[in-house]
């Protein structure tokens, strides 16, 4: 792949007087690329070349004027008024070979196997335009109080023309009361709480529904209905949040904490339902419902060892975010956020985690112990939909330190997760076809697994049998269909906790000293060495990296040919004028 790309902003400022000016910006950021995906003759899969032309673009035309005014030595308003213009272009077109190509090595279009037909072709072409009005004010007083409120209108060309504008509103308030509070331990206190609404649109030409073309038969068009249903009748989703914090320094900012509680509401989820294929579709755009996320947010920094030429500084943070779907469409159980290979779903239910995995389980008897059937194999769950796992972590964390002497700088940070589900598309395939080491180990009798039960090979299953007592039946584990793999195995069986400790970054920083940065005519200049995910302290999921996963967004939870963790390691020379 290749990719040129342009970026660039400007602006002119008009002072009208010594308390307002007007603001008139423009920035581009543009971008063309050619992909190719080469597949020569002799591979394991079926020769293909494939080629991808994108060009993609976001302008922005600002206006807005700013004003900001002392009416008393006590009492200062400021703000601004303003208008958005935001246009996002994406055209694109990519072109496949027919049924392969003819001579090994030659990757064009004009190599293929068959003649190319319009099924050869996937093109992509939209222009998204997004107008917006603004404005906002703040007051301040004494330096101790402050009152800020905003306000947003968008209009969107992405949503229905009769229901496309939506709104930003919030206020918010901060109250500096260490300057009330004069006390020498007391180095800074800040209380704050808020309240904002955020709007949202969606991506270009999901409102109304058109027909995909098709290749000609014998000179006669054909076209189909999407997979995907459109809506001419969507709304804008819209979140509302409330935060409440305080945040305060002691003893000279030695010691200190910032913490803070939140709840989110979504509103009018737009989201892609799952329905019957009898409806001619598999999937239609829909409102489909709400969600309220509730967390919390704390940081605690401290300076144990200061002095003139060694400091430690501490800081440790912790959060916590529990997402639940309080409102589903009607006629809608289940909200879908990606079905995937392995007969597992991602998505939630009413009164839900918007994260809940579900797939087949074992089944259980009443003395908490899976069932192993008459043939040694686990009974499994004849539904695909029990809840077999939750992608939301319970808590994050990290703890870094920093150690200065001089001027020498050493810090490391390490992250924690507790909690949180990963489904492994590796294992559920990788145990029955033999890849991974246990399946080739011994069984109690020291035998190897992979030997038929009649040479003393199989294992017997942790379990009990249907009336209770303990299974002592083999199962054989020479073939792919084992107790452990994708045939016989359950979806819950290849869910793993997420949790993790890692050693995030380590950097050693070097400041130059001054007399040589005034030689150079410069402002700083420092050297440093960085180390990045260096070292998985502890992990439970089996032969993967916990945060390793087949996509980003929404769509956590599920590992598909996760690759080994990366090292980073790097020096950076920064200068300063």
């Amino acid at each position: 792949d290749s990719r040129d790309r342009y970026t660039g902003n400007f602006s002119a400022t008009q002072k009208v007087n010594n308390w307002f000016n007007v603001v008139g910006k423009f920035a581009f950021d543009s971008y063309s690329e050619i992909r190719e995906e080469r597949i020569d003759v002799g591979s394991a899969d079926v020769s293909d070349y494939t080629v991808t032309n994108r060009k993609a673009s976001e302008i922005n035309y600002d206006v807005m004027g700013n004003f900001n005014h002392d009416f008393t030595s006590d009492l200062n308003i400021n703000g601004l008024i303003g208008y958005n213009v935001r246009v996002n272009k994406n055209n694109s077109l990519a072109a496949s070979a027919n049924g392969g190509l003819v001579t090994p090595g030659l990757f064009t279009l004009s190599n293929s196997v068959n003649p190319l037909t319009s099924l050869d072709y996937n093109k992509v072409d939209y222009t998204k335009r997004v107008e917006g009005v603004f404005a906002k004010a703040g007051l301040g007083y004494k330096g101790t109080y402050y009152l800020d409120a905003s306000i947003r209108r968008d209009k969107s060309s992405a949503l229905p023309a009769n229901n496309n504008e939506y709104y930003y509103p919030s206020v918010a308030s901060t109250l500096i009361f260490s300057n009330l509070i004069k006390k020498d331990w007391l180095s800074f206190g800040k209380f704050r709480a808020n309240y904002a609404e955020v709007g949202n649109d969606t991506s270009p030409y999901q409102v109304f529904n058109t027909y995909n073309v098709g290749a000609a038969f014998n000179g006669s068009a054909s076209a189909s209905n999407p997979s995907a249903f459109n809506n001419p009748d969507l709304k804008s989703e819209t979140s509302k949040e409330f935060e409440v914090g305080l945040e305060a320094q002691f003893f000279n900012n030695r010691l200190g904490f910032d913490v803070s509680y939140y709840k989110r509401k979504t509103v009018d989820l737009i989201t892609p339902i799952t329905v019957s294929n009898a409806t001619g579709a598999s999937n239609l755009w829909l409102n489909g419902g709400d969600m309220e996320n509730t967390g919390y947010e704390a940081v605690v920094n401290a300076t144990p060892i200061k002095t003139s030429n060694f400091s430690w500084d501490v800081k440790v943070n912790w959060s916590t975010n529990e997402g639940i779907i309080t409102r589903l469409a009607e006629g809608i159980e289940f909200m879908q956020l990606a079905s995937v290979q392995g007969g597992v779903t991602l998505g939630g239910a009413l009164n839900e985690p918007f994260g809940t995995i579900r797939g087949k389980d074992l089944v259980y008897h009443a003395n908490g112990q899976p069932i192993v059937k008459t043939n040694g194999y686990y009974q499994l769950t004849t539904a695909t939909t029990e809840k077999i796992g939750n992608i939301t972590p319970d808590w994050t964390g990290g703890v870094k330190n920093t150690f200065k002497y001089k001027n020498f700088s050493l810090s490391a940070l390490v992250d924690i997760q507790k909690g949180g589900d990963v489904f492994s598309l590796d294992t559920w395939y990788g145990y029955a076809t033999g890849l991974y080491d246990f399946t080739a180990g011994t069984n109690e009798l020291g035998n190897p697994v992979r030997n038929s039960n009649a040479t003393g090979g199989g294992i017997i299953l942790p379990g009990v049998k249907a009336d209770g007592t303990p299974n002592t039946v083999r199962a054989a584990a020479n073939t792919y269909a084992n107790p452990w793999g994708y045939a016989r195995a359950a979806n819950s069986q290849h869910v793993y906790d997420a949790s993790f400790v890692k050693l995030r970054e380590v950097s050693l920083s070097y400041v130059f000293p001054k007399d040589l940065i005034n030689k150079f005519s410069l402002e700083n200049l420092s050297f440093s060495v960085i180390g990045r995910n260096l070292w998985i302290i502890h992990k439970n999921t089996p032969y993967s990296d916990p945060e390793a996963g087949l996509g980003s967004g929404n769509i956590q939870g599920y590992q598909s040919g996760a690759y080994p963790a990366v090292k980073e390691i790097g020096a950076s020379l920064k200068f300063e004028f």
